[in-house]
């Protein structure tokens, strides 16, 4: 009786192949399995006195301009301390500005310094000297999830 033993050969991957496969499993991953969420932890909030509004950039070109920001959250005052989540943010910088509207007109009124008359905050409770601080000392980077605390003033 003649039996041949036939060996199981794999197949061979070359290096170009092996670098599209990766490059293609890059692609199959979901970008939300890459996205981390940022956690605002606000104080010095006045409760029941007006709505605060955050809001969160990701560029130093649009920091910290009203209407610019990535997103935003508009929470009722019903505690001196308040927590903001954004959820499914990509990893990177993130820069914070709140603020808590007392007269309900939607803005941060300031007088005619420029100084604001309500009170706000920035990420890292970052200050500027002779107005808003810069993008990278109130930016927070999220790597998959970050927290910042802000203290209104």
């Amino acid at each position: 009786m003649n039996t041949k033993q036939h060996r199981s050969r794999s197949p061979r991957i070359g290096r170009a192949q092996a670098s599209a496969l990766s490059a293609l499993a890059a692609l199959v991953v979901p970008a939300a399995a890459l996205a981390g969420d940022l956690t605002i932890e606000v104080s010095g909030i006045t409760p029941d006195r007006g709505r605060v509004y955050v809001a969160v950039y990701d560029r130093a070109d649009s920091f910290p301009i009203s209407g610019r920001q990535l997103v935003g959250q508009i929470l009722d005052p019903t505690a001196r301390h308040l927590t903001a989540h954004f959820k499914d943010l990509p990893p990177g910088q993130y820069a914070a500005v709140v603020f808590q509207d007392f007269n309900g007109n939607g803005k941060l009124d300031k007088n005619f310094l420029g100084i604001p008359k309500e009170p706000y905050g920035f990420s890292n409770d970052a200050r500027g000297s002779a107005g808003p601080p810069k993008f990278s000392a109130a930016a927070v980077t999220l790597s998959p999830d970050g927290t910042t605390k802000i203290g209104l003033k």
